[in-house]
């Protein structure tokens, strides 16, 4: 039951992922990350969806993110281990190291410079399924 006395319309739902044989995919628009889904999507029915992305290959200049933004209501990025440079409208150019975290709504213009060999970074998005518009310089 929630405050108040009245219960949630959502139905129970929970999903484990574990590290431990977890499959890792090559998707999207970065050739440089492989991704584990976390099974948010899944548990949420699709509101909320969740990957950790980790570096598959040494940075070449020119080897990031070109401008973008992502048709997404709410979007959490959470570097686990090493460090990004990266660029939001609003925020400017920053370094963004192991335990940092950019959190943000609405479609942002964004573009990811440059990432460590070890670089690894947990997303969560809402909703699950969104897209990613490149931006013509």
């Amino acid at each position: 039951m929630s405050e108040g006395g009245t219960m949630s319309k959502l139905k129970p739902k929970i999903v484990l992922s574990r590290l431990d044989g977890a499959e890792w995919t090559r998707k999207g628009l970065r050739p440089f990350l492989e991704y584990r889904d976390l099974g948010l999507a899944e548990a949420t029915e699709g509101r909320v969806g969740g990957t950790i992305g980790r570096a598959i290959k040494k940075f070449e200049p020119g080897g990031g993110a070109k401008r973008h933004y992502h048709n997404t209501g709410f979007h959490l990025i959470f570097v686990m281990r090493g460090w990004f440079r990266t660029e939001f409208e609003g925020l400017g150019e920053v370094v963004v190291r192991q335990g940092d975290c950019i959190a943000y709504q609405g479609e942002i213009p964004q573009e990811h410079i440059e990432y460590s060999d070890d670089f690894e970074v947990m997303q969560i998005a809402s909703p699950a399924d969104y897209g990613t518009e490149n931006i013509e310089s």
